[in-house]
C-alpha cells in the first residue's frame, strides 16, 4: 500500500513540473514573438496585442519602441521640469537628431522664439541659436516634401521645429504672468488668462521632435506665400480651413487655396496638420512618441 502511495505521489510531482515547464515554454515564445527578449517572461497588455500584427510590423513596431526607450532613458532627467531647477545638456549630433539644413541646404531659418518676434515679444528659454532641429526621420521627409516644393517654384521657410521642455514651461510661466505687450498682434480677441491650458499646454509635440511649423516661399524674392494670417496668430483665422473677416485681416478663398496647397503636398510626405494652425505639422509614425526632450537649440 506505502509504494503504491509513492507511485501515486511521484506521478503527481511529475504532472506538476511538466505543465510548469510548459507554461515557460510558451510565455518565452510570446515574449519572443512580441519583441519583448529574452529577458521579459511575462508579457503585458501591449505585448498581448502586439501578437495579432504582422512579423514585419512587430519588427519595426520593437525597433521603434526599443529607440524610444533609450533616447528616453538617456534624457530622463531632462524631461518635464522646472528650467530654473533642470539642468538642461546641449544638443549633440547622433542618430536621433539632426540640423534640417544639412538635409535643406535653401531651407529659410526663421526661428521666432530665438527672438523677440514672437506672441510673448520675448526671446525664449532654450533657444540658443535660429537652427531648425528634427528627428532623423522627419528631415528626410521634410526634405521630400522640399524637394516638390521647389518644382513649384518655392522654398520652405520653418519658424519653429523640436522645442526644449524649457521653452514650454517658460511658455506656460509667460501665460500665468500679467504682461500683455503683444496681445492686439497675436490674441487680439481672447482674454490672456485663457491662453492656458486652451492654447498653451505643459507640454508640446514639438518636444518629441517630430513636429515643424513652416511655411512657403517665392523660391526668386523668398517672399512668404500669404496665407491670410500670421504665425502663431491665436484663434479661428489660423484654421487651416477658414475663411471670413477677422480683426486686422481677411482670410479669403486665395488664402484659403495656398493652405490647401500647403497641407496636400505635406500630406503626400507623410505629415499630418493640426487642424487649428494652418503651419502646423507633424510626422505620421514619429520615432519618439512619449518622449518630451529637453536640450538646447544650437547649432553644432
Amino acid at each position: 500500500m506505502k509504494k503504491k502511495q509513492n507511485r501515486r505521489f511521484a506521478l503527481y510531482v511529475l504532472i506538476i513540473l511538466t505543465a510548469v515547464i510548459a507554461v515557460n515554454c510558451k510565455k518565452r515564445q510570446v515574449a519572443e514573438q512580441t519583441g519583448l527578449g529574452r529577458d521579459s517572461i511575462s508579457v503585458d497588455t501591449t505585448a498581448k496585442a502586439n501578437i495579432h500584427n504582422s512579423k514585419s510590423n512587430s519588427t519595426q513596431a520593437y525597433k521603434d519602441k526599443k529607440d524610444d526607450e533609450e533616447s528616453a532613458a538617456a534624457n530622463d532627467k531632462n524631461q518635464i521640469a522646472d528650467p530654473e531647477n533642470q539642468p538642461v545638456r546641449k544638443f549633440e549630433p547622433h542618430s536621433g537628431f539632426v540640423l534640417v539644413r544639412d538635409y535643406i541646404p535653401d531651407v529659410i531659418e526663421d526661428i521666432r522664439y530665438f527672438t523677440t518676434n514672437n506672441f510673448m515679444g520675448e526671446k525664449v528659454n532654450g533657444y540658443q541659436a535660429n537652427a531648425a532641429i528634427l528627428t532623423r526621420q522627419a528631415a528626410q521627409r521634410l526634405k521630400e516634401a522640399a524637394d516638390e516644393f521647389r518644382s513649384m517654384g518655392y522654398v520652405i521657410k520653418i519658424y519653429d521645429a523640436y522645442r526644449p521642455q524649457s521653452a514650454v514651461n517658460h511658455f506656460v510661466k509667460w501665460a500665468q504672468g500679467a504682461d500683455q505687450k503683444n496681445k492686439k498682434d497675436y490674441y487680439p480677441t481672447i482674454a490672456k488668462n485663457n491662453l492656458f491650458p486652451r492654447y498653451i499646454a505643459r507640454k508640446s509635440g514639438h518636444s518629441k521632435g517630430s513636429t515643424v511649423d513652416m511655411t512657403i516661399c517665392d523660391k526668386e524674392t523668398k517672399e512668404e506665400v500669404d496665407m491670410g494670417s500670421h504665425f502663431d496668430y491665436f484663434g479661428p483665422p489660423s484654421h487651416t480651413a477658414f475663411t471670413g473677416n477677422y480683426p486686422g485681416g481677411t482670410v479669403n478663398n486665395t488664402h484659403n487655396k495656398n493652405r490647401m496647397m500647403l497641407k496636400r503636398v505635406m500630406e503626400r510626405h507623410g505629415f499630418t496638420n493640426y487642424a487649428n494652425e494652418w503651419w502646423h505639422y507633424t510626422l505620421n509614425h514619429q520615432p519618439y512618441p512619449n518622449s518630451y526632450f529637453n536640450f538646447q537649440v544650437v547649432d553644432k
